[in-house]
């Protein structure tokens, strides 16, 4: 994969999407992060579902599942080669 994505999908938690209420009216503007994704042409995905908001959070907890079981059968064992090797990591996954 190169490039940049078509679309971020994420939970609806506040740094990817500002939520309140001003008054009656439920406002939903955009954080820096919504803005910067605008202006990279990144449409922003947020779960609007407990079942898609799930999907997300299983995925981060697989891949942060699977950095540790990796991080042991490759016998890291210090940060510095653990940043060395999340190098290789993410371009993994």
């Amino acid at each position: 994969m190169h490039g940049r994505p078509r679309s971020f999908y994420c939970d609806r938690f506040s740094v990817f999407r500002v939520n309140r209420e001003e008054g009656n009216v439920k406002t939903r503007g955009l954080t820096q992060f919504g803005r910067a994704l605008k202006e990279l042409g990144i449409d922003l995905i947020c779960a609007n579902s407990p079942q898609a908001k799930g999907r997300v959070e299983r995925m981060f907890k697989t891949l942060q599942d699977r950095l540790v079981k990796e991080l042991t059968l490759k016998g890291v064992s210090s940060i510095e080669a653990a940043n060395l090797y999340l190098v290789e990591y993410v371009k993994k996954h």
